[in-house]
């Protein structure tokens, strides 16, 4: 399958970072220190085997494009850190079956804020010619001087980097063309010696204010509620067939080693999902007003997802809807109000309530509610914020009094 990413780069990398089983590769030049945070802390979780390809520019450190301690960082986490010059290619590779090849640089600014366009691909011939490309470069990284990054390495660019720094407060007109990694021939020998052509690719990374983006929103307080598992509403329905609003929602039940189920359906592997993550049901209706939108009827916890999860033949005879809908996850317990959907809870109140701060992906970036109320089209479900989940309890609370509740449980 391929899927074009948009302003949901960061809502896939997390879904991937939490179904990877075995290794990450990546190529980025341009790396920012929350990002690699979330990189190293689930490397180390899992154990997993982490290649990243990068370039050192001094000039990348000094505009802030790039971090020489999100990279040290790597390094003490056991990530292989390789460096080379010229490169400008953003890959991501999860167990070498799935890839997001695009524009987005391992950074905040590149999976939150920027404008960038990827697309994520999976169960495609094209994933193993990526795969080649990536160990291809870095087996010809590996065997160039200064191909391999190294503590000592890092440390004798921050001593560069300090030495440099200060000259710029003087006259802040000179450049460091201060290069580390490989020269692989992406560059050509003569041009590698072209003091013109090395101070117009270290001056390209001026354009990039990724870490300035990171810094400020590193200063900025805020007050967010967490939990120690996932969080996600899912939706219901499809925009072409929407949830009777004058109707409860029923949850889809079928027969499962002798015993009768309740599912959560997915249009594509939901690796992300583990056991005890809570799970709010949207249903894509018409809320009170006559709105069609999204509305929030139902909570519970789900089992987690693994490779058997995919429906039975049996069950698209009474679910042909199912055919488009192939992966599931059990609902391990849920409850659903027990009044018609449209009496729910209409996602733009939450939306009006929390703003970007409403979902993991945006929490904290002040993103316009034109730009929030978009982040679930074409998403079979979404994570949301502890914020966002104390409110709807809250209201959803409300609603059980005064409807009273149907409950599910597998």
């Amino acid at each position: 399958m391929i899927e074009v990413l948009t302003n949901n780069h960061y809502d896939k990398i997390l879904d991937l970072f939490d179904g990877v089983q075995k290794s990450i590769c990546i190529v980025s030049p341009f790396i920012s220190m929350p990002i690699a945070d979330k990189l190293c802390e689930i490397v180390k979780k899992k154990k997993l085997d982490c290649s990243f390809i990068t370039r050192i520019y001094l000039e990348d450190m000094i505009c802030k494009a790039n971090s020489l301690d999100a990279i040290s960082k790597m390094l003490d986490s056991g990530i292989n850190v390789y460096s080379v010059k010229g490169l400008h290619t953003k890959l991501y590779l999860f167990d070498n079956e799935m890839a997001i090849l695009g524009s987005a640089n391992f950074t905040s600014g590149g999976f939150k804020s920027n404008i960038e366009l990827s697309l994520y691909i999976s169960e495609e011939p094209v994933v193993k010619e990526l795969v080649d490309y990536f160990y291809d470069m870095k087996k010809k990284i590996s065997g160039v001087f200064e191909g391999i990054v190294t503590k000592d390495i890092i440390e004798n660019a921050k001593e560069q980097y300090k030495a440099v720094y200060s000259s710029k407060k003087g006259s802040g007109n000179n450049y460091s063309i201060k290069m580390y990694g490989a020269d692989i021939g992406l560059i050509k020998p003569n041009k590698t010696k072209d003091t013109d052509y090395m101070i117009g690719e270290v001056l390209s990374a001026s354009k990039e204010n990724d870490i300035v983006n990171d810094l400020f929103s590193e200063f900025i307080s805020y007050d967010q509620v967490k939990y120690d598992y996932n969080i996600w509403v899912k939706f219901s329905g499809t925009g072409n067939s929407r949830v009777d609003s004058e109707s409860v929602l029923e949850l889809t039940a079928v027969e499962l080693n002798g015993k009768t189920v309740y599912i959560s359906t997915y249009p594509t592997r939901p690796t992300s999902v583990f056991d005890g993550d809570m799970i709010y049901y949207a249903a894509l209706s018409t809320d009170i007003k006559g709105k069609n939108q999204p509305v929030i009827v139902g909570r519970g916890y789900l089992h987690g997802f693994n490779k058997d999860n995919k429906v039975l033949p049996d069950w698209l005879s009474k679910y042909p809807w199912m055919e488009h809908y192939q992966w599931y996850c059990i609902i391990d317990s849920c409850e659903v109000i027990n009044t018609e959907v449209k009496n729910g809870i209409p996602l733009d109140e939450v939306l009006d309530v929390f703003g970007s701060d409403t979902y993991i992906s945006s929490y904290g970036r002040n993103e316009s509610i034109a730009e929030v109320s978009k982040k679930h089209y074409q998403k079979a479900h979404i994570r949301i914020s502890g914020n966002a989940k104390d409110y709807i309890d809250k209201r959803l609370n409300e609603l059980a009094d005064k409807y009273g509740t149907v409950a599910y449980n597998s």
